[in-house]
């Protein structure tokens, strides 16, 4: 594929889905809130009990076959039939899975609520196999501005809904239903802009191609599931609602800009990236240019909502959550790492590597488990150092994997992180003293933003950062081609 043409799909993928998450994140962070204001803690806390259940029975629905759909360059129509069909069975026997483990996951947390919450999981499991295979095929395809528009479209409409519920009273509630309206939504609109319809063909030799790859993305997927989702089991367990909720609400924050950057990799780099799997040239400067632009863009960000925090909290969501604060400071330092991690484990799948995409997941939650041996007695505070420790160690473990694939030094790759680090680190510092001996939480969160901004722009012009100019490049061309339009 033509460096040009490479070009042009990956600025227009990344611009759609960044427009798209952008507005996503805006709407979710307004939405969150007001919600946050509306509930108690708690119901944050009981969520966090049980949103492992629902994501492990997604997993086990998709099974990787998404991801093996998207990979293969000669997909026939069987091929996406008999992915429907698998997820069609595969979601009834999650609802009903569900349905029978919910009385006792109740009992497990001494919560009997959660036991009415685990049924409209449930009642949203069963349905979702009308979803996966067209959102597959629109990733294939490209179709970057459907897919924002609808992922924009059902996000304010869910949203919407659960402020409504929240209103009038349907407490933890309010977090649960909306999900299951938006996805009905997800399903027209999908349906609208793909029609697609399946064949209802099962094919054993598509199944057993498209599974002997997902087989293995499957199982680091249940592994990264169950300990993704470890902190909220053991804090649920060993605390209370409350302080889980505390914890949820802290670690959301942190993750939210980062995610947004994640999630765009995600989506736009694995289908832009397997095109040229082939041209290790290309790939390796497609990857590093990657790489340096989503440390540019996210670096920044996160050591200046470490900065912030405080001023932030209290003022968006008032004195009740000022103990989450803590746990957003630190998990700012492990979500910064996320989007390079992701691209690195991307370009893993995209050369077929599955296997030691597996390998890097096991290692990591072998960390993982060795961590929480230590650091569940001393409280949960340690328990978020922690895991700053082991995303930073697999961070280096799967670099140095994506090195012997690219045929690039592991050194390299690190000094590609250094620029940007180090200028989000001067800037972490100038805010910090910027707001020192000012007392309005307000002027703080002002004062403290136009620092950081002024400062890090400074610092990238100053040392001729590439990615400032590629950025403004980008967003230039954006502008032009909408204007145009």
């Amino acid at each position: 594929m033509a460096q040009s043409n490479i070009k042009q799909k990956t600025i227009s993928g990344v611009i759609w889905k960044f427009l798209e998450k952008f507005s996503i994140q805006l709407f979710t962070f307004l939405q969150s809130i007001v919600m946050a204001r509306l509930l108690d803690p708690s119901d944050y806390g009981l969520i966090g009990m049980v949103v492992i259940l629902n994501a492990f029975c997604a997993i086990l629905v998709d099974a990787g076959m998404s991801n093996a759909l998207i990979r293969k360059n000669d997909r026939r129509k069987e091929d996406y039939s008999t992915v429907f069909d698998y997820n069609f069975v595969m979601n009834i026997m999650m609802a009903i899975f569900m349905v029978l483990i919910a009385p006792l996951i109740a009992i497990f947390y001494h919560q009997p609520i959660l036991k009415n919450i685990i049924y409209l999981f449930a009642a949203q499991s069963a349905s979702g196999a009308l979803l996966a295979v067209q959102g597959a095929k629109m990733i294939i395809d490209l179709q970057f501005k459907a897919m924002g528009i609808i992922n924009v479209v059902t996000t304010v409409s869910s949203g919407i809904i659960s402020i409504v519920l929240a209103l009038f009273g349907f407490g933890v509630y309010s977090l649960v239903i909306p999900n299951i309206v938006a996805m009905y939504i997800r399903f027209g609109l999908y349906y609208y802009y793909q029609r697609w319809f399946p064949g209802f063909t099962f094919s054993m030799n598509s199944f057993r191609a498209l599974f002997s790859y997902g087989s293995k993305i499957l199982i680091s997927n249940l592994i990264n599931c169950i300990f993704d989702n470890i902190y909220p089991i053991v804090i649920g367990k060993k605390f209370s609602p409350k302080e889980l909720g505390y914890y949820t609400r802290g670690q959301g924050y942190a993750s939210m800009p980062a995610t947004t950057v994640t999630d765009v990799i995600a989506n736009v780099t694995f289908p832009i990236l397997s095109k040229i799997q082939d041209d290790t040239e290309e790939l390796s400067r497609v990857y590093r240019r990657m790489v340096r632009v989503s440390a540019f863009l996210v670096f920044p960000v996160m050591v200046g909502l470490f900065a912030l925090a405080r001023p932030a909290v209290l003022i968006m969501i008032s004195s009740k959550w000022e103990p989450c604060i803590i746990y957003l400071q630190i998990m700012c330092f492990s979500f910064m790492w996320h989007p390079i991690t992701t691209l690195n484990m991307n370009l893993l799948q995209v050369k077929g590597r599955s296997d030691v995409f597996l390998r890097i997941t096991v290692i990591q939650k072998v960390f993982l488990v060795a961590s929480l041996v230590v650091t569940v007695p001393l409280g949960i505070l340690w328990m978020c150092v922690a895991n700053v420790v082991i995303t930073v160690l697999t961070l280096f473990i799967n670099t140095y994997y994506t090195s012997k694939l690219l045929n690039l030094s592991f050194a390299k790759q690190m000094m590609d992180l250094c620029p940007s680090l180090l200028a989000s680190i001067v800037m972490g510092i100038v805010v910090m003293i910027s707001i020192y001996y000012i007392t309005s939480l307000g002027f703080q969160l002002l004062i403290g933003f136009l620092a950081g901004v002024a400062t890090y722009f400074v610092i990238a012009k100053m040392f001729r950062f590439q990615e400032l100019p590629y950025v403004m490049e980008t967003a230039k061309e954006v502008v032009a081609s909408k204007w145009k339009k």
